[in-house]
């Protein structure tokens, strides 16, 4: 199986208006460096604690973001501690994800997904969403078979896996990441059993915690689906921000594949 090579990426940008823009702006950089650390949780009061937390994770991309926060200036990562506890900017990582639409009757001619690039708090923060599939869609030309012909056959048989991953970075920084994935079976005609789904995350803000729901998986018309409850909380300084979302993830049998990040 290979990774899909037909992902492609848009973007858009977010105006960010009223408190959030003072957050974002001068404000921020202004105050003196225990000022920041007094207004921190205790694992990202200052760089070298935040160093020792994420030197200190046995999470998986860990040492990826170690490596990167390490990389950045030292003013770039004063700004990013205070990001971490900043609850907009928490819940810019929980704004819904744009929902595509599920057309259970939809044939081939349905384009998979776009990913899509959100830019927040005058670019320094960035929330992505990305589609991933495992399948090899079966597309050698038969003979006297056109390419779009080819291009529009139903993926091969087998067993095959899509994931929808939403992922929230900071300079660069990735931070925080929530995926869901689908894993099902096709006869090389039509999917006929989806065989479980999974979510995973990778969060490494230390002001934050999520937590994961049972995934449930489902067939629906001609779709596999995955999906998965991520309740999220900032849990310093009694901000009260409390989120409950549902990440969902579906493919069809030609290897189309969507998925979202909403309120439930």
């Amino acid at each position: 199986m290979q990774t899909s090579t037909s992902r492609r990426r848009g973007a858009r940008s977010i105006a960010v208006l009223g408190a959030v823009a003072i957050v974002a702006g001068t404000g921020v950089t202004s105050v003196a460096a225990d000022d920041h650390a007094a207004t921190r949780s205790g694992q990202t009061a200052t760089p070298a604690a935040y160093i020792s937390y994420l030197a200190s994770s046995s999470e998986e991309g860990a040492a990826q973001t170690l490596s990167d926060f390490k990389g950045l200036p030292a003013a770039e990562q004063e700004k990013y501690l205070d990001y971490l506890n900043n609850p907009e900017v928490f819940r810019a990582l929980m704004e819904d994800a744009p929902e595509p639409t599920q057309d259970t009757t939809a044939g081939p001619q349905s384009a998979p997904a776009e990913d899509t690039t959100t830019s927040l708090f005058g670019g320094d923060v960035v929330v992505e969403s990305e589609h991933e599939s495992t399948f090899t869609p079966d597309t050698k030309p038969e003979p006297g078979s056109s390419a779009e012909a080819a291009r529009k056959r139903k993926l091969s048989r087998g067993t095959w896996e899509s994931t929808y991953s939403h992922t929230q970075k900071i300079f660069g920084v990735t931070v925080t990441k929530l995926s869901v994935w689908v894993n099902y079976y096709t006869n090389g005609s039509k999917i006929t059993k989806v065989n479980f789904a999974d979510g995973g995350r990778r969060n490494y803000n230390a002001s934050v915690s999520i937590s994961k729901g049972v995934p449930k998986h489902w067939k629906d018309g001609r779709y596999a689906n995955g999906s998965v409850v991520w309740e999220g909380n900032i849990v310093f300084k009694g901000f009260g921000v409390s989120i409950d979302k549902r990440e969902k993830v579906w493919a069809n049998e030609y290897g189309y594949r969507g998925g979202y990040l909403k309120n439930i």
